[in-house]
Order: structure tokens, then sequence, then C-alpha cells
């Protein structure tokens, strides 16, 4: 894989551990950050822009996560809005499906059970 497709280090990212959308919009601010330090030092150098280019794409797709996450949590909170009003009648429809695969994400992120790998 090149540089662009994986972090920096390793070690650092806990694979398979899910994250909040405040903690993808933290880790994409602090790679924005390390993009803005790299900046002034930006040269021919194949290095640094390449650098420069791995935090701007590993933000991009941490913002991504989270306006996705986001996004999941309003069509919940939509969905369970609608099924408590009595006057709503919904059909099956696969938003229920859909609602029940984000209930199960956020159930396993937020099960204090769970232990890490």
């Amino acid at each position: 894989m090149s540089s662009h497709a994986t972090p920096a280090d390793p070690a650092a990212a806990e694979v398979g551990e899910p994250r909040s959308a405040a903690e993808h919009y933290a880790a994409a601010e602090s790679l924005f950050a390390q993009a803005r330090a790299i900046y002034p030092d930006l040269s021919s150098r194949a290095y640094h822009q390449n650098e420069y280019k791995r935090c701007l794409d590993w933000a991009r797709m941490h913002l991504r996560l989270a306006e996705v996450a986001t996004a999941g949590a309003g069509l919940v909170f939509a969905h369970r809005s609608l099924l408590a009003n009595p006057d709503v009648r919904l059909q099956d429809t696969y938003v229920g499906a859909e609602t029940q695969q984000w209930n199960e994400y956020f159930k396993t992120k937020h099960d204090a059970t769970r232990k890490s790998a």
C-alpha cells in the first residue's frame, strides 16, 4: 500500500475500534494541524509533498466518517420520533432496517462491557 492509504503510526491506529463523530472530527483537526505545520516547509521533495497529501486525505476521510455517523444518528432520532407519535402511520419501510443497523452500531459503541482487542 502507498503511504496515502496507511496512517503514519500503525500502532496508534485502533483498528476495529468504532469512533464517535466527535473523535473523527478531532482526528481530522489533528491531521489538518499537521498539514499546516508541513506547509511552510513544503518543497519539491517528494517526501514532504506525499506527507502533506496523506494528512489532507486522512483528514478528509475522518470528516466524511463524522458526517456519516452524524447523519445516522439523525436518522435514528427521526425514526424514533415518528414511531413514538401515534398519529403517524409508518408502513414497513427500508428505513426501519437502516435504523436497526445504526442502533446496533451505537449500542456496540457505548457498550461498557465490550473489551478492546
